[in-house]
């Protein structure tokens, strides 16, 4: 637990310097909304922490001054999600997979856990807890995010071992994920895309254009109702877009991919190049790590004509 504690210290102070470097701030007239994955996308754990990079930063600050707002949506729990909305200045997040939106403007949580799975939330918990080689992650109401510590490192709870536990304690309202380092159980019903539903209508901006950017199955729900679709290089191949869905497939992983798809939906040249003069010109302090000082650039990818085209050409306020 102590290790854990320690990674989301670090993943706040990196953050919360990018963000006073950049002049992260919340955009106050959104006229798009981007639905955005957090592990793979934004975030990445090398270094033993999660954290974006330069690169991921500069592309929120592009999108806030685009007007695009960034909405986060993942499978982490609440408290990391409004962790996030309050680092880089953003208007809400979802969490646990679609079982909570928390509306950053004005404080509030919205579920949409049911409860058959909240009571079987605890039921694993309790059950979890009592195996000593098992870590849950910071306690969550919404969901659980558990890791098997093997040989002085951690790891998921494998998939077997998973739907094992569920079957055994009939916990038929639950679904789980296994990821390389933590295995997350969440209601079986949540999903994304009606994470995102509740959020923008917390939030009043369910009238706008929406793109989403994610790497997972469980991102297809959020992508597919959206305008335009953003997949980093090598992901979720079989990925078929909907009828008159725009979509991108990046060249790059992680926060490179998030800076392509910033461009694209921010085609202002003198605006990207804005950014990219603000990160260019950051002196980093000693303690920062290496790996996550990598700078964006320009992308050539996307002819004008192309990148236009995601730009909606109807401005909505927000109520």
């Amino acid at each position: 637990m102590r290790l854990i504690t320690t990674q989301a210290r670090c993943t706040e102070l990196v953050h919360g310097w990018m963000a006073r470097a950049l002049g992260l701030e919340r955009v106050r007239d959104p006229r798009m909304v981007l639905s955005l994955d957090v592990d793979g996308v934004l975030e990445d754990e090398r270094g033993g922490f999660s954290s974006t990079g330069l690169a991921g930063a500069a592309a929120l600050r592009l999108l806030q001054l685009g007007n695009v707002a960034v909405l986060l949506n993942t499978a982490r729990a609440l408290d990391s999600v409004r962790d996030r909305v309050r680092q880089f200045r953003l208007l809400g997040g979802v969490g646990a997979m679609g079982a909570v939106a928390w509306d950053g403007v004005f404080e509030r949580e919205a579920s949409l856990l049911r409860d058959t799975s909240e009571a079987q939330l605890h039921r694993l918990r309790t059950e979890l807890r009592a195996d000593s080689s098992v870590v849950i992650h910071p306690d969550d109401h919404y969901s659980i995010r558990a890791s098997r510590v093997v040989d002085a490192s951690m790891g998921p709870i494998s998939g077997t071992d998973s739907r094992r536990l569920l079957d055994h304690r009939r916990l038929h309202d639950l679904a789980f994920w296994v990821a390389p380092h933590h295995t997350d159980f969440v209601d079986r019903s949540a999903d994304k895309g009606a994470g995102i539903t509740r959020l923008t209508k917390l939030l009043g901006l369910d009238a706008l254009p929406m793109a989403a950017m994610g790497d997972g199955a469980c991102d297809v729900p959020m992508l597919r109702q959206s305008a335009f679709a953003f997949l980093p290089a090598a992901t979720l191949p079989s990925y078929v877009p909907p009828r008159r869905q725009r979509l991108v497939r990046s060249r790059s992983l992680g926060d490179q991919a998030l800076w392509e798809a910033a461009c694209s939906l921010v085609p202002s040249t003198v605006l990207q190049r804005q950014v990219l003069a603000a990160a260019n010109a950051l002196e980093f302090p000693e303690w920062f790590p290496e790996h996550l000082r990598g700078r964006p650039s320009i992308t050539l990818r996307f002819l004008p004509r192309l990148a236009a085209a995601f730009v909606p050409a109807r401005r909505v306020n927000r109520s």
